[in-house]
């Protein structure tokens, strides 16, 4: 991995808009070698206006259309079912060859919450233990079939080895779920989980956390990525425009917002690359072309300082980010087990 880290957030208005927009905007990002989008996704309507299509859509018409680029798509625990959501994952992992990622969320969203109420079950209410429970439930899930478990053996007619393809049998405190999953392990045996570093219910399970506001960026164990929005202009008066425009959005905890000129915002990104713990950044693009903007003017910049090396990534996600493949936990634990009571 060289450089930084860099993830395009995608506007919302890219998003709801023609499919061919954002095909563009995808391969000009992967050309200049940002390591991965992401998808925002809100089960929940927005006032006068039309949500993008959901994420998980988006992101499989995009493993189609792109060769390289990391595909990562948001989903909260208290609005999905784990098997159907580690079933898409999966499903993603495989169409676009080993490039899936899920940024968990688990903050209180009222009008969602509105829509996910069922008898007995009070997305509110159950949020926090659903929350505990969820992650390391998916990646059970996904471990559910080792590698190796599709054997393809043509003189005996045997396809699977059946020994390594395993009931979950999971009780727990929110969730129950049988298993195996329908589907192979995905090609990087988990998708790349991502999460902010100031949710501890998710950050223990996350590969890659995220920060708010780099300046004040704590050294973490796992990739680290501070969140940014930048207005870029070829003029700093014409990105102070676009920011006003915007609404004049502020920085707070969760979000340093950037505007400049390409030079100073490329400068801005490199000075936080260089004296804080940060592995790279999500570039929270506001407004459409905002994705073609940020490659064209400020990329660039970071290329010249070396912040940037401007190649395609080549590999699965995790392998962009410099993440070990996961072994698998299911075979683990019954290797544990089996050496226990010999």
């Amino acid at each position: 991995m060289t450089g930084p880290v860099l993830v395009y957030q995608l506007p919302e208005e890219l998003l709801a808009g023609p499919a061919a927009g954002i095909v563009a905007a995808a391969g000009q990002a992967e050309d200049a070698g940002v390591h991965a989008l992401l998808l925002g996704d809100r089960p929940a309507a927005r006032p006068g206006r039309a949500a993008p299509p959901a994420a998980v859509v988006t992101a499989s018409m995009l493993a189609v259309r792109t060769r390289r680029i990391g595909l990562v798509v948001d989903a909260a625990p208290a609005y999905c079912e784990p098997y159907n959501l580690a079933r898409m994952l999966a499903s993603l992992d495989h169409i676009s060859g080993g490039r899936a990622g899920w940024r968990m969320a688990a903050g209180p969203d009222p009008e969602a919450d509105a829509n996910h109420h069922r008898e007995d079950y009070d997305p509110a209410g159950a949020r926090e233990a659903r929350t505990v429970e969820f992650p390391p439930l998916l990646r059970d899930l996904w471990d559910t079939w080792e590698d190796g478990a599709f054997v393809h053996e043509k003189d005996t007619g045997r396809f699977i080895d059946p020994d390594r393809v395993h009931v979950l049998d999971h009780v727990g405190p929110t969730l129950q779920v049988r298993g195996p999953l329908n589907l192979a392990r995905p090609p990087q045996g988990h998708p790349v989980m991502l999460a902010p570093a100031g949710e501890p219910l998710l950050a223990a399970e996350a590969d890659v956390l995220v920060t708010g506001a780099p300046e004040r960026a704590v050294a973490a164990d796992r990739p680290l990525l501070g969140t940014v929005t930048p207005f870029v202009a070829e003029t700093a008066e014409r990105a102070r425009e676009l920011h006003a425009a915007a609404g004049a959005p502020p920085s707070d905890e969760g979000n340093a917002v950037l505007t400049g000129d390409p030079v100073q915002v490329a400068g801005q990104l490199a000075a936080w690359a260089d004296r804080t713990p940060l592995d790279g950044f999500v570039l929270r693009l506001p407004l459409p072309g905002s994705a073609e903007a940020f490659t064209d003017l400020v990329l660039p910049e970071l290329r010249a300082a070396g912040h940037c090396s401007g190649a395609p990534g080549a590999g699965t996600l995790r392998e962009q980010l410099g993440l070990a493949r996961p072994a698998n936990r299911i075979a683990a634990r019954l290797a544990t087990a089996g050496a226990k009571r010999s």
